[in-house]
């Protein structure tokens, strides 16, 4: 019986050529969608991480504080536990990495003529987490005997920006969400009444098998394959075409992304990707083609 049920299924399924192409045309788009919102999620936590790694509260020392009197006030602020890392910059230190990155800079011609090292020494504060960055720099606003010491506190207003990326991620990934939704509807119409047609093309045939005494799981279930014979096609399309896609495109796509592989990316994930993209695209079939044989079998 199964394997009749089958052979009805792709008999099915070769048999009404547009119609099937329709329905996992419909179903692709959707999972295609999945795949992308997904990608996207790594391009966001990618975006995030990078920012979170460059940020950090720099302080800056007057230039007659000691290196001890710095050292022991870099010792009491790796004791808060909001503190990731610290990191002390000598002035020395300050003016080679100068140098280094305005190589080809007027500046550099400036230093020269002058013959001072310009730069003050400075610690360079990480916290854990960006939401933290607050209670540090509330922490260091609060120590009076280091105002004496502190030639300025730079944080650039960090946090701010980080919470921006966030609350923009947030707001593509429910856009993302939304057109989810919206697609899948569409495939749902789409799935629902290439199904419909599919049974009103046959009514004749679907009219003998109940006289002959089929059962109504026996006449619904060719369809239902019908429908995830679709839905396998388009996830392993929409799979490829993606897969396919990152690859030739891998170089361009890393500049444009700021430096975020989405091929490697897409390969760490794979499994992942490939089942929930089969998963939605199932889903998507199966229920929209229970319904519509549900319908028609209960004329």
């Amino acid at each position: 019986m199964l394997k009749r049920i089958l052979k009805n299924g792709w008999y099915n399924f070769t048999r009404q050529g547009s119609l099937s192409f329709g329905n996992t045309f419909a179903i692709f788009l959707a999972v295609v969608v999945v795949a992308g919102l997904f990608l996207f999620h790594g391009l966001i936590n990618y975006a995030i991480e990078q920012v979170e790694n460059q940020v950090d509260v720099s302080l800056f020392f007057k230039e007659e504080v000691s290196r001890e009197d710095i050292m022991a006030f870099k010792t009491k602020i790796e004791e808060l536990e909001q503190v990731r890392n610290v990191v002390f910059v000598s002035k020395e230190q300050a003016y080679e990495s100068f140098v280094k990155n305005h190589e080809d800079d007027i500046y550099i011609e400036a230093l020269k003529i002058i013959e001072v090292n310009p730069f003050l020494p400075s610690i360079r504060i990480t916290a854990k987490t960006p939401s933290e960055y607050k209670a540090i720099s509330k922490f260091i606003d609060s120590n009076e005997d280091m105002e004496d010491m502190i030639y300025k506190m730079d944080d650039f207003r960090r946090e701010e920006v980080i919470e921006k990326i966030e609350k923009l991620s947030n707001n593509v990934r429910m856009l993302g969400v939304a057109l989810i939704v919206f697609l899948s509807f569409l495939a749902f119409l789409t799935t629902f009444n290439t199904i419909r047609l599919t049974i009103f093309s046959q009514r004749k045939e679907i009219e003998i098998m109940k006289l002959v005494g089929a059962s109504n799981s026996f006449i619904r279930w060719p369809y239902i394959i019908q429908g995830i014979m679709c839905a396998i096609i388009a996830a392993i399309l929409s799979f490829l075409i993606i897969f396919s896609v990152l690859y030739i495109a891998n170089d361009s796509l890393s500049h444009i992304l700021m430096g975020f592989n989405a091929y490697d990316y897409y390969l760490n994930n794979i499994w992942i990707i490939l089942l929930g993209q089969i998963v939605v695209a199932i889903l998507l079939a199966l229920i929209s083609s229970c319904i519509a044989i549900a319908k028609y079998l209960k004329k």
